[in-house]
């Protein structure tokens, strides 16, 4: 025999699967992000010199960045209303951390063109398109234009590489917590 309980408990299952197969819509949910959409796009190709400050050292192979980066970006295809303007050369240095434990593999960068840019990020790989690859992120003021070169350190010291640019419609510059 069925309680009123029972009975109770078979309606609250049955009415809830009834709303799940309705397709009951419990609404939209706020996570405080804006969507973000590129409303700009670009490619880029890099070409220009690399000058060798510290020689590399015998025992080292591969990646030996220590020196001047100096290279120029072209746009290529875009789909924005006129072409992307870089500027007319870009220029990154790297050094050995002299005060590391083992300088030969600590390395500190300086974004020569505009050293006091604060949103720049300057890195390089080893790998990629040459013997080294560059990598320089630079972001506007607002944070929606991101600059993205890869420059690549070819076997005879010269620079090629790619890249690309891109206008966001929300701020791309990664917050500490990001990194």
């Amino acid at each position: 025999m069925r309680t009123s309980a029972s009975i109770f408990a078979s309606l609250f299952a049955v009415g809830s699967v009834a709303a799940l197969l309705g397709g009951c819509d419990p609404g939209s949910v706020d996570d405080g992000q804006t969507a973000d959409e590129i409303v700009c796009s670009a490619t880029l190709t890099m070409s220009g010199t690399f000058v060798v400050g510290t020689p590399k050292p015998a025992e080292i192979s591969g990646c030996w960045p220590i020196g001047t980066w100096t290279f120029t970006a072209a746009v290529g295809e875009h789909d924005c209303g006129s072409a992307p303007t870089p500027l007319p050369e870009y220029v990154f240095r790297v050094d050995r951390d002299e005060t590391s434990a083992d300088p030969d593999y600590t390395w500190l960068y300086t974004y020569v063109t505009d050293p006091n840019d604060a949103t720049a990020d300057v890195s390089v790989t080893s790998g990629g398109g040459g013997l080294c690859e560059g990598i320089v992120v630079l972001y506007s003021a607002d944070g929606k234009t991101v600059w993205n070169m890869h420059p690549a350190l070819q076997a005879d010291n010269t620079l090629n590489g790619t890249g690309d640019y891109e206008v966001h419609t929300v701020n791309q510059v990664p917050s500490p917590s990001d990194e």
